[in-house]
């Protein structure tokens, strides 16, 4: 039902919803940038200011790579502009605005970010930082709607579905802020802000955890033939290798050990940039590449993870190709005329069954496989 370009269209999506809002609450809570006659170059910004350009930057590279996967995937752009002028209101056309929403304000928050613009006042930035949050949440939870309005998809149908997708999303937004961290400079600031964004992440993935185990409980109950042979697939077949290997231990287990791994030595020596070894202590501080790199390949995993969580939902919830049963023995000896022709085969109730375009007669309706389960 959906492709590659979809599935990397909403890790994209998703990736750049939750770094908009980690950047946005960065600046917003903790920074505070200052903009207007006060506004510095790139180059001449605090470690922190340029961490958060960095990470709107990013999350304005990931939308607008999704938003291609997505026109590529529909095929023709005038189908992707109705959107904005259909009449009737529904969750495709919110999600549309939202994401049209949000790569604007990304576009103008990287601009005053990366270029002098004296006239961007303070406030205004602030107010656009709001406004991009917003859009960025309806960005990150209305796909997972999305799949679960699917009415002919029961896997999608429950509302674990967009929770994972949004929890996802934040995960990704923290790591996004790990990533940034590697280039921008190390001092103490940004070692608090890495803390920050750890625990933070720690977190979400927790959630992750609780959220995981009631979409798990429940495939793993129901019943509906559509779900059981989802359950399948997410156990040990084709969607299994992204659930197992990139969701669960690349998204969830092994962030939170090396995160956990960093906040408890954080905790053990904050002042001293003390941290405890084999042989005693030594002197690293918080903000050293080794704590650095190793958040980044925690932030990695997490983005391993979050595309692996939607190829996982998305396979796992792919429709059997509908095929036709084989003719049996019984019907192709019916099929037989008194002159040796073949005839149409009757099925049980008289009714004939029609030849298909190579040919040979179809199966009755008794021999045709049985989509009906199939549907919701």
């Amino acid at each position: 039902m959906f492709g590659e370009l979809v599935i990397a269209y909403l890790f994209l999506a998703g990736l750049g919803a939750g770094g908009t809002v980690a950047a946005s609450l960065a600046d917003l809570l903790l920074v505070r940038e200052p903009f207007g006659a006060a506004v510095r170059p790139y180059d001449g910004k605090a470690p922190t200011e340029r961490l958060v350009a960095l990470a709107f930057a990013a999350s304005l590279g990931a939308v607008g790579l999704g938003i291609s996967c997505l026109v590529l995937d529909v095929g023709r752009a005038d189908r992707v502009l109705a959107l904005f002028l259909a009449p009737r209101l529904s969750v495709m056309v919110v999600g549309a605005w939202a994401l049209a929403a949000l790569g604007a304000a990304l576009a103008a928050l990287t601009l005053v970010r990366f270029l002098y613009l004296p006239w961007a006042s303070r406030r205004a930035v602030a107010a656009l930082e709001v406004t991009a949050c917003v859009a960025a949440v309806v960005v990150a939870v209305y796909a997972g709607l999305l799949l679960q309005m699917n009415a002919g998809v029961r896997l999608w149908s429950t509302p674990w579905v967009p929770t994972l997708f949004a929890l996802s999303a934040a995960s990704c937004g923290c790591a996004l802020m790990l990533a940034c961290g590697l280039f921008v400079g190390a001092d103490g600031a940004v070692a608090r802000m890495a803390q920050a964004a750890a625990r933070v992440d720690a977190a979400v993935i927790a959630l992750e955890v609780v959220a995981a185990a009631f979409f798990l409980a429940f495939v793993l109950e129901n019943d509906h033939p559509g779900v059981e042979a989802s359950a399948a697939s997410l156990m040990g077949g084709a969607a299994a290798l992204p659930w197992w290997i990139g969701f669960v231990a690349c998204g969830i287990g092994a962030p939170l050990v090396i995160e956990g791994i960093y906040l408890a030595r954080q905790r053990v020596a904050p002042q001293r940039g003390q941290l405890p070894t084999a042989f005693g202590t030594a002197s690293i501080p918080a903000s050293s590449p080794a704590a650095a790199w190793a958040l980044a390949l925690s932030a990695a995993l997490v983005f391993a993870g979050s595309a692996g969580l939607r190829a996982a939902i998305v396979e796992a919830g792919a429709q059997r190709p509908l095929e036709l049963q084989p003719v049996s023995a019984q019907a192709a000896e019916a099929a037989q005329g008194e002159e040796g022709a073949p005839a149409a085969p009757e099925d049980a109730t008289g009714a004939e069954a029609q030849p298909d375009p190579d040919g040979a007669a179809r199966a009755p309706e008794d021999e045709r496989e049985d989509i009906s389960t199939w549907l919701s």
